[in-house]
């Protein structure tokens, strides 16, 4: 009977930690939005241009910059599938830049510039439905600005 017991107490701790650590787990757009702001935060200062496919340090086909306002259904309907609880911007200047993979969700950066410590903006000659789309294959020269301590990446 206490053998029972000590495996019920064992296989329960077992599944307790199993739990905890799925939700630590990062998700990947996450996980390289941090990589991301650490590769535009160390561009040197004497960098004026740059290369997006320089500072993102995961691979991407596709970049959707979407305007402020725009409804998340939107969002979702132009990246093709709902992948994350996201937020609508509220404001003037906030970004909502989504990189994707292979049709997949690979970053997403969301909010000020000046809380993030970096922001990106472009438009392009691609609008589809919500936003401006840029494609691996276009011209991703920005240009890098810097204001106090919060760098742009502007084209």
């Amino acid at each position: 009977m206490k053998s029972k017991k000590t495996v019920v107490i064992i296989a329960f701790g077992i599944i307790c930690i199993a739990i905890f650590i799925n939700l630590l787990k990062k998700d990947l757009w996450d996980v390289n939005e941090e990589l991301l702001k650490e590769e535009v935060l160390s561009t040197g200062h004497s960098v004026e241009r740059i290369n997006l496919l320089d500072v993102t340090p995961f691979d991407w086909d596709v970049v959707y910059s979407f305007e402020p306002y725009t409804p998340k259904d939107d969002i979702y309907e132009t990246v093709g599938y709902k992948w994350d609880t996201i937020s609508e911007t509220v404001n003037e200047g906030m970004n909502q830049i989504v990189f994707l993979k292979d049709g997949k969700v690979v970053c997403h950066l969301y909010g000020y510039p000046e809380n993030n410590g970096y922001g990106i903006s472009f438009e392009s000659k691609n609008y589809k439905d919500a936003g401006y789309m840029l494609n691996i294959k276009d011209g991703l020269n920005f240009q890098v600005e810097r204001s106090d301590s919060v760098v742009y990446l502007r084209n």
